[in-house]
């Protein structure tokens, strides 16, 4: 094909300018004509082409350019494209030819609609400008490829002439822009990125000096640009990194080009806070080193998350104490040093005694605040390097580690075992109110106990559960024979679900008596578990457990419901009963259900409150002084009579005796045990003095001689109860004619 007007005047038709020299930016056409004057008048410079005729010349010149020549007439039709359009937008140029031609006279073809619209333009303006001087900025085009991707043309037309100056036409040249232009969006696009970024980003010279940074460095540093660019890094340097620190984050940019770690920084005005770093370097073609880029943010959040987070898992958030993962790693690292050294480690578990009993009857949240108190007051007991922990509940274990030899572990765990527990059994002041506990408290050793964190542990809290068994607040060493107790009582906890559920229980009855003519005046009921293989069990083989397993609630409510209605039999047989005396737990009444059950047995029943007095214990009455007041004044309003069962074995406060309404003081079987002993003598003489001056009635129990009897005659108690004088029966047996 040759480049020629569309009248096909080959040899008079000239192009003035073809663009071989463009820059990046725009097409050249100055450059364009310069080259191809010089290829039409300099016959060395063109000894490589075809032909010397002019219009030929510049054919061949345009065939071989990699930008796209396009050439159209007046009407816009286009008579010449040069063969590198399959290289700019896939099609040959026969077929762009008709495609482009034909789209001219159908409209349904839109593929290079951008392209003649602009031709449509500049042909416009050439006839309008073309006399006084043309001029056409180049213009930047987006036109499908035939494979469907998009191609950024950059496109300039200049006017094309006849042999005899006339305007003909233009010529339209069209250099592939769009890997300029994707990189240039790509460097828009950095920059960006760059200033807008929320991680800090400086970038250094060859020498070390700082060249930029972004808005997120000024921002975290609190240093300006201009403070910035020329300074050192060091400006936000923390003395605390050796040399060798910095060493080893050069000898990782060596070696890998990167380096990312953790690094204190120092803001302008002196805070030091954690920062995340991470640094590359940029290489010439010798692998020079010519940039360093800093990229780094404040993970100050972060690391307090992490320290929260560390705390969540490792601490118990109530007390501030270790939790059961932290102890147990701590009680194997103490283990182990154990064993390098040959020492001894101590491991102490402690349940609080009454601790659920104050939680259901005062609420979580003071049960809270107590637990919060006992972890307090446990670190005083120990030293700085020693475990407390909160194993969960009202459960406890403090390590005793680094000990030398056994009898330094022994002495040592007696110690702090008897401070925790004096400790634990002065009153605690939670919400005006004055909380008592104590602590069961169980010891093992290592090695002797157990030579690993499970074995030791387990054992420990079986020697608490033996000091439980043993009257609370005390401490126990474990001793292998303590195993076989434990899955005794375990046995025994077994099968006393099983007797609640079945109800394998039976009442007993023991006569109160009138301590100054014997007359019957009360029997109390006493439970008996009658099991089906070993017979009748006596109640301190499992009141403890049906206390610590829950169970005590079933089993005191249908002792409670079991003993008025057998007042109700006594009563319709002619059986004359003054009173019933029934024990209730602790449990049963911390748990403010006691009231409730009365007024239903009261409702449902001929029974008079009169015939029932409710028997407590003075750890009972003493756990919430306020709780107990309101209940006991509730029961008395019912008509209900009230004893302080076991006196002088608890804790009572005078000030708080002298305003609970009861009626009775029952002096506890263990001083009058101990008659005619003088000692137990004068604790006797004071409790029936107390009594009287309370007006109170004091019943003696336990009475097993005569010498007990005339002494508790003698001096003024006003019942007895005890087996000289009848021993509990059954209730068909129990008669009062």
């Amino acid at each position: 094909m040759r480049v020629s007007g569309p009248t096909s005047k080959t040899g008079s038709s000239s192009i003035d300018a073809v663009d071989v020299a463009a820059d990046a930016d725009s097409v050249n056409t100055s450059a364009a004509s310069q080259a191809i004057n010089g290829a039409t008048t300099n016959g060395a410079t063109m000894a490589t082409l075809e032909s010397s005729d002019p219009g030929h010349l510049l054919e061949q010149i345009a065939d071989r350019l990699s930008d796209m020549v396009l050439a159209v007439g007046l009407d816009g039709s286009l008579y010449y494209v040069s063969p590198s359009v399959e290289n700019v937008i896939g099609y040959s140029d026969q077929v762009f030819m008709r495609l482009y031609n034909h789209a001219m006279v159908y409209s349904d073809d839109q593929r290079f609609v951008v392209v003649q619209e602009f031709v449509t333009r500049q042909l416009q303006q050439l006839r309008q400008d073309f006399a006084e001087g043309y001029e056409c900025e180049p213009e930047v085009l987006v036109v499908n490829h035939r494979d469907g991707f998009r191609v950024s043309l950059s496109v300039q037309s200049m006017p094309s002439l006849d042999g005899e100056g006339k305007l003909e036409g233009a010529i339209c040249i069209c250099r592939d822009v769009s890997t300029r232009k994707q990189n240039l969006e790509a460097m828009a696009l950095a920059a960006k990125v760059f200033e807008n970024s929320l991680t800090a980003i400086y970038i250094t010279n060859a020498h070390g000096k700082i060249v930029q940074a972004n808005q997120a460095f000024s921002r975290l540093t609190g240093y300006s640009l201009e403070e910035t660019v020329g300074e050192s890094p060091e400006l936000m340097d923390v003395e605390r990194y050796s040399e060798s620190y910095f060493q080893s984050i050069s000898d990782s940019l060596e070696r890998k080009d990167l380096w990312e770690g953790e690094i204190q920084h120092r803001r302008k005005d002196g805070q030091v806070f954690p920062a995340w770093v991470a640094i590359t370097v940029l290489r010439d073609n010798n692998r020079r080193i010519i940039n360093t880029i800093s990229y780094f943010s404040d993970i100050t959040e972060k690391k307090n998350s992490e320290s929260k987070i560390h705390r969540l898992a490792y601490f118990d958030p109530l007390t501030g104490l270790p939790n059961r993962s932290l102890f147990t790693d701590r009680l194997m690292q103490s283990i182990n040093r154990a064993k390098r050294s040959e020492g001894q480690v101590a491991l102490l578990f402690l349940d609080l005694d009454r601790f659920k009993a104050i939680n259901d009857s005062l609420g979580h949240a003071l049960g809270d605040a107590l637990l919060h108190q006992v972890g307090q007051r446990l670190r005083d007991c120990v030293r700085n390097e020693d475990t407390v922990a909160r194993m969960g509940g009202d459960e406890f274990t403090v390590i005793l580690g680094d000990l030398k030899d056994r009898t330094q572990a022994v002495t040592t765990a007696a110690h702090v075992a008897e401070k925790i527990r004096h400790t634990l059994s002065q009153p605690f002041m939670i919400r005006n109110r004055e909380i008592f506990t104590g602590a069961s408290i169980g010891l093992a050793f290592y090695p002797a106990d157990g030579s690993e964190p499970k074995t030791l542990l387990q054992n420990a809290d079986t020697a608490m559960y033996h000091a439980k068994s043993a009257g609370k607040n005390n401490y126990q060493f474990y001793t292998s024979a303590m195993n076989a107790k434990a899955k005794e009582r375990l046995d025994m906890e077994n099968a006393l679900h099983l007797a609640v559920s079945n109800m394998e229980f039976e009442l007993y009855y023991q006569p109160i008596l009138s301590a100054e003519d014997g007359q019957p005046t009360a029997v109390e009921a006493l439970v008996r578990w009658v099991h089906p293989e070993k017979g009748v069990i006596l109640p301190g083989e499992f009141i403890a457990i049906a206390e610590e397993s829950g169970l005590i609630k079933p089993l005191g409510n249908w002792v409670l419901r079991q003993a008025c209605q057998q007042w109700i039999k006594w009563s319709e047989s002619g059986e004359a009963v003054p009173r019933i005396a029934v024990n209730v737990s602790a449990k049963q009444f911390t748990d403010g259900f006691i009231v409730q059950t009365l007024r239903d047995i009261f409702s449902h029943s001929a029974i008079p409150p009169g015939a029932i007095e409710i028997e407590l214990t003075e750890s009972a009455l003493m756990q919430d002084y306020q709780f107990t007041i309101e209940v006991l004044e509730e029961m008395k309003r019912m008509g209900v009579s009230i004893s302080i069962d076991d006196f002088g074995t608890g804790y009572s406060s005078l000030n708080h005796l002298k305003r609970f309404p009861v009626d009775n003081l029952k002096v506890d079987r263990s001083f009058i045990e101990g008659l005619p002993a003088h000692e137990d003598q004068r604790i006797v003489q004071a409790i029936v003095a107390l009594a009287k001056s309370l007006n109170l009635k004091v019943i003696a129990e336990g009475v097993e001689t005569p010498l007990q009897l005339e002494f508790i005659q003698s001096i003024g108690c006003d019942e007895v109860q005890g087996f000289l004088l009848s021993q509990p029966m059954q209730a068909q047996h129990v008669s009062f004619g």
